[in-house]
Order: structure tokens, then sequence, then C-alpha cells
């Protein structure tokens, strides 16, 4: 349960701008997810990265790279804006100065076979492009938290979360199943134009989400500005968080749910080497990808709503470990058969495990203490940066290390995963009060 002080409906802030704000965020999110079905870190990177000559190695640790670009700095952001009115400066400058290099990505790509100098540029270029822009989102991540936490009442904002990704979802199927099959199939749009073209589509997107973050009207800080908080005192302070046995188990359940990020960057290279498919797959993976984000993405909500948010993820959970073991079973009968593990992914890994988890984070804690607790329990996340490094010491090359015919990854994957999911059914029931 809630122990905290939450205000009664009655003495809850106002929320300015609510019909304003929710066409913005729904801009930035949506075309932010429309941008990642073109460059999908789990089904067209690995195969990007694989043919500008990238070892098994090197795909986990730039899949590591971004983790941590995207995790490990959050607390300090979280304490240069404690006690601010204003989030949004912070938001909307790291936004900019990360999101513009990408539309460097097509111009590197476009060139990358025109020597063997142009192909190792186009592979750290790329990686580097995307450890930024992975970076300034999680320098942002903590106050546009804050901006959705002030925006929206909670259980309006359980819905936007849900129905910005529902509507990028569907347009994401399209994009994965017509527009980056029919790019990566077309006899006219080679290698590596090809992925030139997607490159450039997606900087596109990007560029559209970061018009919705500079579009938003920021709602009032509730109260005065805090006083600032000496450094030390401040950082002294976090550890007393995990005193909160309910936030610390729910740190735990996030880093051993994440734990199945080990294997996403490998399950499409697996497909390559156990079904012999081509890059045509990698857009259908990609698009069943996304139809798992539209057909169980209402369904976390509904758990969310009508039972609890503890169940939501506990729903994730099961989907997390289902993931590996259709890997291991059923998804190895064919290259269709083996969609459900994009399916199953799609729902649970990314976007499905931030939002039960953060929706349950937020109706948690007070209002005060948020921005400290959403950066701390990013600070313990960071961990899972290391996740898909350790995916790549289980290949040779790009060829997955098996006990029998089952790939060791995939095992161990679903070992952890099934352990953070127990866990799971020790978090206690919380209320979705105004918050």
């Amino acid at each position: 349960m809630n122990h905290m002080n939450v205000p009664s409906s009655a003495g809850a802030p106002s929320r300015p701008h609510v019909r304003w704000n929710l066409t913005a965020l729904m801009l930035d999110v949506t075309f932010y997810s429309l941008g990642m079905a073109f460059i999908d870190p789990t089904a067209i990177m690995p195969l990007l990265l694989n043919h500008l000559g990238a070892s098994g190695s090197l795909i986990g640790a730039f899949a590591s790279l971004k983790s941590l670009g995207f995790n490990g700095f959050q607390l300090v952001v979280a304490y240069l804006i404690h006690g601010k009115a204003r989030q949004k400066p912070t938001l909307s400058a790291v936004a900019t100065i990360t999101r513009l290099p990408l539309l460097l990505m097509p111009v590197i790509m476009y060139h990358a076979s025109d020597s063997a100098s142009a192909k190792t540029v186009a592979l750290y270029g790329m990686i580097g492009i995307l450890v930024l822009w992975s970076l300034g989102d999680g320098l942002g991540y903590v106050p546009w938290m804050e901006i959705v936490a002030r925006a929206f009442e909670p259980k309006t904002r359980g819905r936007f979360f849900a129905t910005s990704q529902i509507v990028s979802g569907v347009s994401s199927v399209a994009i994965g199943l017509l527009a980056v099959r029919a790019i990566l199939q077309n006899p006219h749009i080679p290698y590596p134009h090809s992925y030139a073209l997607l490159a450039g589509i997606a900087a596109a997107m990007f560029m559209v989400s970061l018009i919705g973050v500079l579009i938003i009207k920021e709602p009032p800080a509730v109260g005065p500005p805090q006083p600032a908080i000496p450094a030390r005192d401040y950082f002294v302070a976090i550890p007393r968080l995990l005193h909160n046995r309910v936030f610390a188990r729910l740190a735990l359940v996030q880093l051993l749910l994440g734990f199945g990020a080990t294997a996403a960057p490998f399950y499409v290279l697996y497909a390559v080497q156990h079904f012999h498919v081509n890059d045509f797959w990698g857009g259908a993976y990609q698009g069943l990808q996304a139809l798992g984000i539209v057909l169980l993405m209402p369904f976390w909500t509904l758990i969310t709503e009508r039972i609890n948010p503890a169940a939501a993820i506990r729903a994730v959970g099961i989907t997390i470990l289902l993931t590996p073991l259709t890997a291991l079973g059923v998804g190895s009968l064919g290259p269709a058969w083996f969609g459900l593990v994009f399916m199953l992914m799609g729902g649970s890994l990314g976007w499905g495990l931030w939002i039960v988890v953060n929706h349950y984070l937020l109706a948690h804690v007070s209002m005060a203490q948020r921005p400290a607790h959403i950066a701390t329990l990013s600070l313990l996340f960071v961990p899972s940066a290391l996740f898909p490094f350790i995916g790549g010491l289980f290949m040779r090359g790009t060829t997955m290390i098996t006990v029998g015919q089952y790939p060791l990854l995939f095992v161990l994957t679903a070992a952890i995963t099934a352990v953070g999911l127990l866990l799971s059914f020790k978090l206690p029931n919380v209320d979705l009060t105004e918050n």
C-alpha cells in the first residue's frame, strides 16, 4: 500500500493545458516510436551492424552502451533540477542537442560501401550517434516524467501511455510488414542505400518527435520552489530510499525481468543462423514486434485499472519469461513460428515493462519524492547495460553457443527472468489515487 501523504481530489493540483499537452506528448511519443520502427534495436540494427562487419560481441557492447547512456546519469539530472519549477528548459536543451546528429545517419550509411574505411566510419559513426541519442534520452527522462506526472491525473496518465503505444504500434505494424520489408527487398535500393533510407526516415520521425517536446506547455509545479540542497546531502540521502522495501523490491524486479534484454539483440541473428533467412524477415519480425504492442498494451492497462498495477507487472513478467521459452520451443519450428518471439517481446520487454513499472512507482511515491525515486530507479537499472554485452559472450562471431540443440543464451535468459517473475508476486497492491 501507498503510505505516503497523497492530496485528496479536493486539494488536487490544477492541471492546465491538458488537451494541448496530450496532443504535444502524443506527437512526441508516437513519432519517437515510429522512428524506432525504422531502426528497430532488436530486428533491424543487429542486421545493419552485422552488414557493417560487427561481431556478436560488438553488437552486444553497442546495446550495453546505449543502455548505460540512458540509465547512468539520471540521478545527476534529478539533483540539478531538484526543487526547480521549470523542467522543460532542461528537457528541450538535451533533446535538441542529442537528436540533431541523427540527421547524419543516412549520409554516412549511403557511403558505407564506398571503401573499407567508409565501412568502418559507418559502423562506428552509427554506434556513436545512437549512443549519444540514447544519452540525451536519459538526461531528459527525469524532467519528461515529471512533466507527464504534472500534466495528467493518474488514470489519464496510464491511458496516455497505453494509447500512445497503441497508435504508434498500429503504425509500426504497417511500417515493419510493408515499408521496411519493401525497402530491404527492393532491387532498385541495394545495400547500403536501403539502410540509408531507413535511417533517413527514422531521423525525420525523431525530428517530428522533437517538435512535440518543444511545444509542450509545462504545467506549474505544486507549491513554491524548494531550496537547493548541498550535493553531498542529496546523494547521501539517496540510499535511504532503499529503506522503502516496496521500492527496493520494485527495483530488483525490474532488473531481473529486464534481463530479457540479454537475448533481445540476438533473436534475429539466431533466425539468420538457424533458418538461413534474409533481411526481408527483419522487416517482418519488426512488424510482428509492433503487433505485440498493439495486442498487449491495452491488456496491461486493463489489468492496471481493473485489478492493480502490481498485477500488471506480473502479467508483463509472465510474457517476458515466455519470450525465450518460445524461442526454445515452438519458435524453433520455422521462421514464421519464430515471429511469436518478437510479438511477445514487443508487448513486454521494452515499452510494456517500462510503463507498468513506472505506473506502479508513480502511484506509490509522493509528488515531492517523484524525481529522486524516478532517477534512483533508473540508477539501480544501470547494471542492465551489461546484459546485451553478456549476451554477446554467448556468441562465437555471429553464431550462438548451444548445449545440444538449445542456445545457452536463451536458457539463461529464461532462468533469470523466471526469478524476477516469482519476486514480482511479493509486490503489494497500490492505490491509484491522486498523485
